[in-house]
Order: C-alpha cells, then sequence, then structure tokens
C-alpha cells in the first residue's frame, strides 16, 4: 500500500475528527486572513494619509476647538498667515450650527452630545485656494467626499451665494441643483449634492467662505488650514507664524494634532489586529498539534508495525506530515469563505472599538477616520489571498505534526508492538 493510499485512509476512516479539524483550522485561518488584511489595508492607507498631513499646520483662536462655533479669529489673521514664509496656501474655515452647542469640544467617542442632533451644519470655504482642504473633502485627495448631482464649488464661485448640499439634507428637505436654500436669511442657489463618509457630512451645506462670512455676520474664519512648501520647511513654519500670530493664536503642526491623534488612534488597531493575527496562526497551530498528537497515540501500535516489517523512518515521516498537510488543507475553503462573508463584519467591530482622537477640523476624529479606513478594506479571494491561505494551511500541518513524528521516530518498534 502506497503513502498516499495509507494517508488518504487513515484520513477519511475519521470523518467526524476531519471535519472537526476542518471547521476549526477554518476559523483560525479566516481569523488570520481578516485581521491580516484589515492590518495591510490600514496601514497602506494611514501611510499614504500620514504622508499628505505631513505639511498641513492648523490655525485656531488660542483655547478654542474646532466646536467652539462662536470663536472666530480676527478677519486679517489669514492676511498675515498668508504672508509668512513658507506659506503656499491658505484654506479659512467658517463652521456655524445654530442651535447646536460644542462650546466643550466633541465629547469622547466622536458623537454630538445628547440633544444636539436636530441641527444644520454650515461650512464655508475658500474655493479659489490651491490647499484642495476642506472640513468634508480630504488632504491629498484622500476622502470619501463625493458629488452625487450638479457640479462642485470651483474658483468662480468665490464670491456667489450657491452652495453644495449633503444628500441627507437634500432629501430630507427635497432639493435639487437649482433650488434655492436660505441659510440665515441669505439665499443661496443649490449648484450640487455630495455624500461624504462624515457623520455630519451628509446634512452639512457647504458654501464660498465669503458669502458664509457675510450670512452668518462672522468676523472672521473659525480656522486656517495652512499648506507650505515641503515637510523639511514644516518647523520652520510654525515657528514663524507663531511668532507672527502671538499668543491669541495656537498654531498646530500635525505632530501636535492631526499627526498624534491620527497615528496614535490607528496606530492602537494595527498593534491590535497584528496581535490578534498572530494569536488566530497560534491556536491554529495548537489545535493541529493537539490532534496530530491524539492520531499518532492512537495509532502507536500501528506505527510499530510499520517498524517492524521494515518503514523507514522516512516513510514514517512523509505518512504522518501528509496527514497532517492533508487535515489542515481541508479547513483552507471553508477559511477563505468565512473571509468573504464574515470580513466586512469583523472589520465594522474593529472600527467601533478603535480610540477616537482629535484631527484637523475635528471631523476627523481616530474612530471615524478608522471605520473609513476599514470600510476599504477588500476581503474578496485575491491570488495573494489564496497563496497566504494555502501557505499557513500547510503550515498548520507541518507544525502540528512535528511533536507526533519526533515521537515516533524515537520510538521502537518492540515496544510500540506491545502498546494496547
Amino acid at each position: 500500500m502506497t503513502i498516499a493510499t495509507r494517508v488518504w485512509r487513515n484520513v477519511a476512516r475519521g470523518r467526524a475528527r476531519t471535519l472537526g479539524v476542518a471547521v476549526a483550522v477554518g476559523i483560525a485561518l479566516s481569523a488570520f486572513l481578516i485581521l491580516s488584511q484589515i492590518n495591510t489595508g490600514i496601514g497602506a492607507s494611514v501611510a499614504s494619509a500620514e504622508a499628505a498631513l505631513q505639511d498641513v499646520i492648523t490655525v485656531q483662536s488660542a483655547g478654542a476647538s474646532t466646536f467652539s462655533f462662536n470663536t472666530h479669529m480676527n478677519g486679517s489673521a489669514a492676511s498675515k498667515v498668508a504672508t509668512a514664509p513658507y506659506v503656499t496656501s491658505v484654506q479659512r474655515i467658517l463652521i456655524e450650527a445654530p442651535g447646536a452647542n460644542f462650546s466643550g469640544g466633541m465629547p469622547s467617542g466622536g458623537s454630538p452630545p445628547s440633544g444636539s442632533a436636530n441641527f444644520t451644519l454650515y461650512q464655508g470655504i475658500d474655493t479659489d485656494t490651491s490647499a484642495g482642504i476642506g472640513l468634508f473633502g480630504g488632504f491629498g485627495g484622500e476622502s470619501s467626499f463625493t458629488i452625487t448631482a450638479g457640479r462642485d464649488l470651483d474658483a468662480a464661485d468665490e464670491n456667489s451665494q450657491v452652495a453644495l448640499v449633503g444628500s441627507s439634507y437634500a432629501s430630507d428637505h427635497s432639493l435639487v441643483p437649482g433650488s434655492p436654500i436660505s441659510v440665515n436669511g441669505t439665499t443661496f442657489q443649490v449648484v450640487g449634492l455630495y455624500s461624504t463618509g462624515s457623520m455630519f457630512g451628509g446634512g452639512a451645506i457647504i458654501m464660498p467662505y465669503p458669502a458664509a462670512q457675510a450670512a452668518f455676520a462672522a468676523s472672521g474664519p473659525n480656522l486656517l488650514y495652512v499648506l507650505v512648501g515641503a515637510a523639511s520647511d514644516l518647523s520652520a513654519a510654525v515657528q514663524d507664524l507663531r511668532t507672527i500670530l502671538g499668543s491669541s493664536y495656537d498654531v498646530t503642526a500635525p505632530s501636535e494634532d492631526a499627526g498624534g491623534g491620527f497615528a496614535s488612534a490607528l496606530g492602537s488597531v494595527l498593534s491590535s489586529t497584528q496581535f490578534e493575527a498572530d494569536a488566530a496562526l497560534a491556536v491554529g497551530a495548537a489545535i493541529m498539534v493537539v490532534v496530530m498528537a491524539l492520531v499518532s497515540a492512537q495509532r502507536t501500535r500501528e506505527i510499530g508495525v510499520m517498524k517492524a516489517i521494515g518503514f523507514g523512518n522516512s516513510r514514517v515521516l512523509a505518512q504522518l506530515l501528509s496527514e497532517g498537510i492533508l487535515l489542515s488543507a481541508f479547513g483552507l475553503p471553508i477559511g477563505l469563505l468565512a473571509t468573504v462573508w464574515i470580513g466586512p463584519s469583523v472589520a465594522q467591530i474593529v472600527a467601533s472599538s478603535a480610540t477616537p482622537s482629535g484631527g484637523p477640523g475635528g471631523f476627523r476624529g481616530g474612530g471615524f477616520f478608522t471605520a473609513r479606513l476599514l470600510g476599504r478594506v477588500s476581503f474578496a479571494i485575491t491570488p495573494e489571498v489564496l497563496v497566504l491561505g494555502i501557505a499557513v494551511a500547510v503550515g498548520f500541518g507541518i507544525l502540528g505534526s512535528l511533536y507526533p513524528i519526533m515521537k515516533a521516530l524515537r520510538s521502537r518498534p518492540a515496544e510500540a508492538l506491545r502498546h494496547e
């Protein structure tokens, strides 16, 4: 009887055992693949986002938070910042939310305070700046902001009373491109509808900064996003701005604001998913060690007979190793299907457990931004995932077979034949 025949016969005769092993290995394999994909996806997105954030400086009134809607900067601050050394572009941001009170800042968890949900958020941005930074837009193109109808705001709109309206607000108020909309008593024309992953974005109205400032009679913006020419100029630019603006304003570098909070929140997710992926590997290997140890213990006499009739250690090794790999391989399809089926749900659970922290504009808190990144992770069975799954399954089989193999190779035929 060939080794292949023996292996198949031994695996097939314990069908309940084989099914149990396949399910257990499949679950461990799926956990590893899911967490590995989450880890890889976040890591790539984090690297891209951090690279885009590294040359953006935030300027606000001293002690203010983004949600201190009544705290406006002096209108001349933006002009001073724009003429500062190293500065290439300035984005003025005006945020108004009549009826809302976030004077204490955004609560832990990234959700608005109780009782403050029924409000409309208005945002004024510079449409003629090259910074390309908006509270609901992105840094360097990183955003889920999408125009769903009409058009986006552009440089020609800077002094016009036009607006972009979030999809949920538009749906609630039956608005379409071309519809008039009243903003604090001033009539604007809707030129486009948009959707965004932000928890507030779908209900917000975005206007050119000058028109928004006039509508709300604001003395100046709530904050400025300042773009410098190169990351190497960042430190010098921050020092110059602090000197120019004085103690009345907080000038925050990415490492102190977006970079720190962003890296902290995402870093915790990355380390957690990596640890859990490693734990899944350890569990899968442990399952195979236990199973193969039981298999070899139950067949001690059979192994003794094989060695007594002339089977060398190499043939015994090949049989036990092949059985371990075959048993583990039965868990591969289960693991792959489970990865595709429950991967997105696991990603959402991981996102909801992420520790939120502030980011530029406050809306880009760690928990929310993490959720958006996780939402982009693909759980399809790609060639890379298939190869990784096969490698892990084979690895489980090999690791699980090592102990019984070493035990079998050390056994003496006479002792094995006396085993009941």
